[in-house]
């Protein structure tokens, strides 16, 4: 029997212009015995067949659809999406790169997969199921990634799995060595949609002739990058952990002497001796902060009064780099952040995201989550 997911007269118009996402104020009623295996059907108020989806009920979002129309897809579908993602990064260039070898291979709604997300770590693979419906295809998953995987597979899921301390994750990102803690550490590993603004920020701290400081730094990439380039450059992270492989990866790579390491938090008074700058970059990459538009406001004001505490050790001509990897943030709530921070000199120069290994889907407006805004100190 085939699932049947109802919507609202008042769902608004739905199609592929607004996005796979069916949330629950949309929906009516759900017909049949939920099968996250299967696919469900996606039907108007008028009982037409808009499309087919994965279907979670109890989630927030309990539908996601896979496929627009009132025939659903060929029999395969899943099997052979997962195939096509991976020749998408090699025809992006990405899987014969020597000098980069960690980068996203499936990136979820983007690739056609609600709910998967696999990266890349030179031999290693991580594999992450967000969804009932992606874990139902646990096997099938596996059987097409370990055939191709030479090192170890780990997989994320729902249930908590065991803590190995001991695990890590090796790999090159633009000719540089780095290791992150392996899974269940933080997401997936090292935030890979960062990989090419790490590159970028590297280049303007030579151009404003440094020093560096990376708030949020995790396991150091913008710092690594920095002093390779020749700057010095201060990371600050609230994790020890974190730490522990920042300084590793600065060691790696013969770059102790440029690179040091405060533990603190960025939201925080930020008065360590190390942090009095002035600094020609400052990267201020904070975690998400905001999980739904309600947290929006309160996420700006956070902001606004940290970027605050920072303003003043810009130096004329430095750049700020300003991260948001909430969807709910964007980058005109970047803005208002620095405008209430009482910035009135500082013009953007960059807007960045992620590279070409996390597409987006067109109409899928939450799937572009990570928003950079560079600015630049000018003479007012």
């Amino acid at each position: 029997m085939t699932t049947r997911v109802a919507l609202r007269r008042d769902a608004g118009r739905i199609g592929p212009e607004s996005g796979p996402w069916i949330r629950q104020r949309q929906i009516a009623k759900i017909w049949g015995p939920p099968d996250p295996a299967s696919l469900a059907q996606l039907v108007d108020h008028r009982d037409v067949v808009l499309g087919w989806g994965l279907l979670a009920p109890d989630a927030d979002i309990p539908l996601r659809v896979v496929h627009w129309g009132a025939a659903p897809p060929l029999e395969g579908w899943f099997e052979r999406r997962l195939a096509a993602a991976l020749a998408a990064r090699a025809e992006l260039g990405l899987a014969a790169d020597p000098a980069t070898t960690a980068y996203r291979e499936i990136n979820s709604e983007g690739d056609g997969l609600p709910g998967l997300v696999v990266d890349r770590y030179g031999d290693d693979r991580v594999i992450q199921l967000g969804t009932p419906a992606v874990a139902a295809r646990r096997a099938a998953i596996l059987e097409l990634l370990r055939s191709r995987t030479p090192g170890r597979v780990f997989v994320i899921a729902d249930e908590a799995a065991p803590e190995d301390p001991a695990a890590t994750l090796e790999f090159q990102e633009h000719g540089l060595w780095f290791s992150c803690p392996a899974p269940p550490a933080q997401k997936t590993g090292a935030y890979l949609d960062q990989r090419d603004n790490r590159r970028l920020a590297a280049q303007l701290a030579v151009r404003a002739a440094g020093p560096m400081l990376d708030l949020g730094c995790h396991v150091g990439g913008f710092v690594v990058h920095a002093a390779a380039a020749g700057v010095t450059a201060i990371g600050l992270d609230q994790s020890a952990r974190a730490l522990e492989f920042a300084r590793r990866n600065a060691a790696r790579n013969d770059l102790t002497s440029r690179t040091a390491f405060v533990q603190a938090d960025m939201f925080g008074a930020l008065d360590h001796p190390d942090l009095a700058g002035p600094f020609g970059v400052i990267v201020f990459d904070p975690p998400r902060i905001a999980t739904g538009s309600q947290g929006r406001e309160r996420a700006v004001t956070a902001m606004a009064r940290s970027l605050g505490r920072l303003l003043p050790r810009l130096r004329p001509g430095g750049f700020l780099l300003a991260c948001s990897c909430s969807h709910h943030v964007g980058r005109s709530d970047l803005d208002a952040a620095l405008l209430a921070a009482g910035a009135r000199d500082l013009a953007r120069v960059h807007a960045l995201g992620p590279g070409p290994d996390h597409p987006v889907w067109p109409g899928h407006a939450e799937g572009e989550y990570l928003r950079v805004n560079v600015y630049q100190r000018r003479a007012v």
